[in-house]
């Protein structure tokens, strides 16, 4: 495999740059002395902040895009068809897959921080980066969601031996980070579209603790008996944290009128002072338990880490208030498995409204299918459940599943499921069913987000 460090100073070419992670990767690589380009199919969320930076890009693929370019790296996305990459192909121009470059930097950092895990690991990684920020510690930062106190961008460049990486087990990409510490926050059977099964994303799991640094330390949260069994088979330096105990745990929990908790976090028996979230559901005052952690035993002073806490807003598209109308608040979040809906109804039932409304978009057929009772469960605490048509993500519709099905189950369970698959049928729909105190929760991973002004739009 090509080291991108070798060709520093060198022009490098990014086909995919408007993406989440590779926007951010321009960034660092242009701040390190190389000479970037890039070419996207299409404009995105991400796009200002390419402009920002400085990097200049063009919209629509080409040879003429990669001639002259002394490497080239590539989103996972881009097919060996793809005009740019066939021609780099061609031409002997190195080549690297975004994870691939992404574990190059990352390698280039003493205490490589990797956050990783089937739920909560945006939030983590943007938390601790923001602790570690506020603390004089300088990290890089890159992390796959939109950060408000990084100007709405998910990467920054520091100039410390600090990388606080968010790293996904989609495809194994997070086989290319060997990091120092690793945060395990759970393990679950999602991406069951790549995964045989539950076992087979352990294993992957298994593998990336496997590759990390054999004198690392492992912060794992031991409410996930998986992350535990990992911790356990690791032969590594191990740090636990969760609600149901550890090294690091909250008593006290208080809950306020959106589900935000107050708390007082508990260091191996030592209680600290009592610290303030703006993030609702039990499971982010774990997902702030570990990145205290990890920001605790690197050093970073508790004002920080408390200052961060009281700080924080979360990232685009995890429990977001997009606004309100007719006196019914409108909210979305990003939950697209089971376990991430529980937590989030669970979340929302901490709210005060008169009744709760749902709207859900499955990410994919296949998930929709495998994953097809549960999360009929996870809806439980609704009182009324909107299911759209499925979004089809990267695949193609098997016609073994689709979002009626879902709704009817729904109901037979005894909840009430109501099948509309166009979004402005569905805000046509609440506005005429809806009260003053009602509350919307919009879920999905797919484009829903793109949706929720239909839902705010009058009628």
């Amino acid at each position: 495999m090509p080291n991108i460090f070798d060709y520093q100073g060198k022009r490098v070419h990014i086909i995919g740059i408007c993406g989440a992670s590779l926007c951010g990767v321009a960034d660092i690589l242009k701040e390190n002395g190389f000479t970037v380009t890039g070419s996207d199919m299409k404009t995105t969320i991400f796009t200002p902040y390419v402009d920002r930076i400085g990097v200049p890009y063009t919209i629509g693929h080409s040879e003429e895009n990669v001639a002259g370019a002394d490497f080239v790296v590539h989103s996972a996305a881009v097919p060996e068809t793809n005009v740019e990459l066939a021609y780099a192909r061609a031409h002997g121009i190195p080549v690297l897959e975004r994870s691939e470059c992404v574990g190059q930097i990352f390698d280039r950092y003493q205490n490589s921080i990797s956050v990783a895990g089937c739920h909560g690991k945006t939030t983590i990684s943007s938390l601790l980066g923001l602790m570690l920020l506020r603390g004089g510690m300088d990290p890089t930062i890159h992390v796959g969601g939109v950060l408000h106190y990084l100007e709405d961008s998910g990467t920054r460049v520091g100039n410390s031996d600090i990388m606080v990486l968010e790293s996904c087990e989609y495809m194994n990409s997070f086989y290319h980070f060997k990091p120092h510490i690793a945060v395990l926050n759970n393990v679950d059977d999602d991406h069951l579209d790549f995964f045989k099964d539950m076992s087979d994303v352990y294993h992957s799991f298994a593998t990336f603790v496997d590759g990390m640094d054999p004198d690392g330390v492992i912060f794992g949260c031991i409410d996930d008996p998986q992350v535990v069994k990992l911790m356990e088979q690791s032969g590594r330096k191990t740090v636990s944290f969760g609600l149901s105990g550890g090294d690091y745990t909250a008593k006290d929990i208080e809950y306020d009128e959106v589900g935000c908790a107050a708390f007082t976090p508990v260091r191996r028996g030592e209680a600290l002072p009592r610290v303030k979230i703006h993030l609702p559901g039990d499971y982010n005052v774990a997902n702030a338990l570990g990145a205290l952690a990890v920001a605790d035993y690197l050093g970073c002073s508790y004002d920080a880490i408390t200052q961060s806490l009281e700080e924080y807003e979360a990232a685009e598209r995890r429990f977001e208030f997009h606004g309100e109308l007719d006196g019914v608040k409108v909210y979305h979040d990003f939950a697209h498995h089971p376990s991430a809906v529980k937590a989030c109804m669970r979340a929302a039932k901490m709210f005060h409204y008169n009744k709760l409304w749902a709207v859900f978009q499955c990410n994919s057929y296949s998930r929709a299918y495998k994953l097809f009772d549960r999360f009929v469960e996870a809806f439980d605490p609704a009182d009324t459940v909107i299911i759209s048509e499925i979004f089809p993500g990267r695949e193609t519709d098997t016609g073994l599943v689709n979002g009626q099905q879902m709704a009817d189950a729904i109901t037979a369970r005894g909840g009430e499921g109501i099948y509309i698959p166009d979004f402005t049928d569905i805000g046509k729909y609440l506005q005429a069913h809806w009260h003053p105190g009602d509350m919307v929760l919009m879920v999905g991973s797919g484009d829903i987000n793109a949706h929720v002004w239909k839902i705010l739009k009058k009628y």
